[in-house]
């Protein structure tokens, strides 16, 4: 299967010098000096979310956790030009987090799979292995506002100092806003506070009610006074790129390692199968039994980093097509086949800004359909033409605060329902009336602490049911559906997905 890669990050123009340096000219480090601690607190104990990057034996830098599993960087770490291409490092990549002091055992080291670079910013997001579930270590709010002139900002990083080359400790340093621009921030530092190489990567932080959020990453810096540097040099400036306007990409990309079920008749015999990726972004199928079992997974292709990934017939056949959205807001079309294969991707249409899409056939002239939210909570419905590709949008209903939506035929109608989850742990039913609209909601259960929930008839009895995943124990279950808008209890299906 063909995918596409978002694109590389354009060439920033290079007045500073970058903030990394080669191993072997000596390992990287830290901030000069050490700033006020965040909220008053010890300042290295609080800034565990600060991740110490090294690129094989070649780089070091600083990274920032803003997602379970995705680490925020310079992506000047990863190519001298700020351009490493989408997809598994070049180069063996470890990420230590969780651990401002590097001699201690805490924390979680483990290795970096992927790179989203950004298409016009010195930044990358690095993807870990696995999810960070310490409780202790929680990802860093994003800002939502600019830096303002002259407001200070405490700044982190692992790289050296003035007087070592490879600290263990994290540092920290206090610089005042000079100026924003749409896409950095200029930073005035002083004597007790200068970026230096190996601090690429690291955190501008600003504390608002005594929360800190990240306003920007170091980009670039004068050195001035970092070891190494030239006695001559006395500029402490450094440039950070600005992340406050980057909450929709950053939420994109990360989503990645979120959205990994999807469900449709891969091989057209008439029974729902499973896709998924996982951590390695490897899409798999695990082709359905009559029944509800399910055979040992195939791997259709690797490189997956797509999102709101929904599998139907669009194109009026008995497999399904898969949809996707890529980093760029792309949403793109894969037509399925009989033996198994799928076509290249097809742009079906740029700047797809939703989320919980779905598809079925809601207007009931036996098209698959798509269902989609945008960003202020209204619901849209966007008829399927039988081709792979859909008519004007028609919105459904405001004020959708649901999450995990799916679709299917639940009540036995012939018509596709939807069922959802709101923020209090209730599941509901809205039965579908065949012409894109749905009736009142019904209640099927409370407390429904599931994630990756996806319908199909996975038991090819012709009934909807229901998949989900247990986060706490990793197990997956079934709730066969009886046709009604009922369902049966449910089925342990395997642990530790």
């Amino acid at each position: 299967m063909q995918h596409t890669r978002p694109l590389r990050l354009s060439a920033l123009a290079a007045a500073l010098l970058a903030a990394t340096v080669a191993l072997s000219a000596v390992p990287a480090a830290a901030m000069t000096g050490s700033a006020p601690a965040l909220s008053g607190a010890d300042a290295p104990s609080q800034l565990n979310y600060v991740a110490k990057i090294n690129v094989g034996e070649q780089t070091a830098c600083t990274g920032t956790l803003v997602d379970p599993q995705w680490v925020l960087s310079a992506a000047t770490c990863f190519a001298a030009d700020g351009k490493p291409p989408a997809g598994k490092p070049a180069i063996t990549t470890t990420v230590t987090i969780g651990r401002t002091d590097l001699t201690q055992t805490n924390g979680s080291v483990q290795q970096a799979i992927a790179l989203v670079p950004h298409a016009d910013r010195d930044l990358v997001l690095v993807r870990l292995a696995t999810r960070i579930t310490d409780p202790a270590i929680k990802p860093v709010p994003l800002a939502t506002t600019p830096a303002a002139d002259n407001e200070q900002l405490t700044v982190a990083g692992f790289g050296r100092t003035k007087t070592e080359w490879v600290p263990s400790k994290l540092h920290t340093g206090t610089f005042t806003v000079a100026s924003t621009t749409n896409t950095t921030v200029d930073l005035n530092g002083s004597d007790t506070a200068t970026v230096c190489k190996g601090d690429a990567g690291g955190p501008a932080l600003r504390t608002a009610n005594g929360t800190p959020e990240l306003v920007a990453i170091n980009s670039r810096s004068w050195q001035g006074g970092c070891l190494g540097t030239d006695a001559a040099e006395t500029r402490t400036g450094a440039i950070s790129a600005r992340v406050d306007d980057l909450g929709a990409w950053i939420k994109v990309v990360t989503s990645l390692s979120q959205q990994d079920l999807m469900a449709g008749d891969y091989n057209g015999d008439g029974i729902t199968d499973l896709f998924s990726t996982d951590a390695r972004g490897q899409l798999s199928v695990w082709t359905g039994n009559k029944g509800g079992s399910f055979n040992s997974p195939r791997m259709l292709t690797d490189g997956w980093d797509f999102t709101q990934n929904v599998a139907a017939s669009f194109t009026a056949h008995s497999t399904a097509d898969l949809i996707a959205r890529n980093t760029r807001g792309e949403l793109l079309l894969w037509t399925g086949s009989t033996t198994g294969t799928f076509s290249a991707p097809k742009k079906i249409t740029g700047g797809w800004d939703f989320t919980q899409t779905v598809a079925g056939d809601f207007t009931g002239d036996g098209k698959a359909d798509l269902i989609a939210k945008d960003s202020s909570g209204n619901l849209y419905l966007w008829p399927g033409n039988g081709d792979g590709t859909f008519s004007t949008r028609k919105k459904v209903t405001g004020g959708w605060d649901f999450t995990q939506t799916v679709a299917g035929d639940f009540t036995g109608d012939g018509k596709a329902d939807l069922i959802a989850k709101d923020s209090s742990g209730n599941l509901y039913l809205w039965p579908g009336n065949g012409d894109g609209t749905f009736s009142t909601r019904k209640k099927l259960t409370g407390g429904w602490d599931f994630t990756q929930t996806v319908a199909g008839d996975f038991a090819g009895d012709g009934k909807a049911d229901l998949i989900a995943r247990n986060d706490a124990t990793g197990t997956l279950y079934r709730w066969s559906g009886h046709g009604d808008g009922t369902f049966a209890a449910p089925v342990r299906l395997t642990d530790s997905w």
